[in-house]
């Protein structure tokens, strides 16, 4: 019987080796934590959704707990301050997108945080694919037509978003500007209120998220005229993508990604780059993506910031004299 404990200890110790070595240990020795990612929304939405599912992968790759945390409000700005707040260990993630690493540069400035320099860059993650749809009843059933009714009257259609500063209405924004026509914005309180308002025509139309629009195409309530992403999707075969159309820079504007606290060890950062392609390389994962109507953006680690960067210009040029807090 001692025999059999003696070496019940050794197995448990070199077991315990292994764990360690491979395993990931946050926090000093006795006092280890969870990896925690930080996500910007309440629980229950897509984004949170797509946080779990990296989490699962990312607990089982790294060897250790990976847990989600909620912290919304303030666009993001909340979520950020707090891993800013942390050690720069790579314990303590950021779910990244368009909005909390450019368009709150907009919205909230002066930005009590600068990404570029703040942040590190762990992965890309995903690009959400946005729809440009039209009433009905305004006629418009490709997007050649809603051009030239914008430049016969400037000013004269109505384009519903999320609000202002948020990626549906920085969509319309870009494409206004490189089709050199001007409707008129009208922001509401979230996606869901803008979709109702284009039903309903009260705006003629709007650039949702696709899985927001989908219920309403399908219902004939709704009219697609061109896909936002890079390249067509199964759901909506027949219509083209801004690139076919010839409108640039538009197929990638619904990011998201992880990143770390700035100065994280390049280990660390390696690891959990590894990680997430891992999870976009995993076929349960690309299957639950495409339910979700989202598209996986496998990638280097520096991925995410030269989006950040190439983004903040891209909004600059097109929306640097729109006063979000004003309108």
């Amino acid at each position: 019987m001692r025999k059999i404990s003696i070496m019940g200890k050794l197995l448990a110790g070199m077991l315990a080796v292994g764990a360690s070595a491979t395993g990931w240990a946050c926090g000093e020795a006795g006092n280890t934590r969870p990896i925690k990612l930080v996500v910007s929304q309440q629980a229950g939405g897509s984004t949170d959704t797509l946080a779990r599912m990296w989490a699962e992968t990312a607990s089982r790759e790294l060897g250790t707990t990976v847990l989600v945390e909620n912290k919304a409000g303030a666009g993001g700005v909340i979520a950020a301050k707090y891993v800013l707040s942390q050690p720069a260990d790579g314990c303590t993630l950021f779910l990244a997108g368009v909005s909390q690493m450019v368009l709150n540069k907009f919205a909230y400035a002066p930005l009590s945080y600068k990404p570029e320099s703040d942040f590190t860059p762990v992965s890309v993650l995903t690009t959400v694919p946005f729809v440009l749809v039209a009433n009905p009843q305004t006629g418009f059933r490709s997007l050649a037509d809603l051009v030239a009714a914008a430049k016969a009257k400037p000013g004269k259609i109505n384009f519903a978003s999320s609000g202002n500063g948020n990626s549906t209405h920085l969509v319309v924004e870009l494409f206004q500007k490189n089709q050199n026509i001007h409707m008129t914005h009208v922001p509401y309180k979230g996606e869901p209120d803008g979709v109702v308002a284009t039903v309903g025509g009260q705006t003629q139309v709007m650039a949702p998220v696709l899985s927001t629009a989908m219920p309403q195409i399908r219902a004939g309530k709704l009219v697609p005229l061109v896909l936002f992403a890079p390249k067509r999707l199964p759901d909506l075969p027949d219509v083209p993508t801004a690139s076919e159309l010839g409108l640039s820079g538009l197929d990638d504007l619904g990011w998201m990604g992880v990143a770390a606290k700035a100065g994280t060890s390049p280990d660390v950062v390696k690891r959990l780059h590894a990680a997430s392609q891992v999870f976009l390389a995993d076929r349960g994962t690309l299957d639950k993506l495409k339910t979700m109507q989202v598209v996986p953006m496998p990638g280097p680690s520096g991925m995410l910031m030269q989006m950040t960067v190439r983004d903040t210009a891209k909004v600059q040029e097109a929306l640097g004299s729109v006063d979000f807090q004003s309108r």
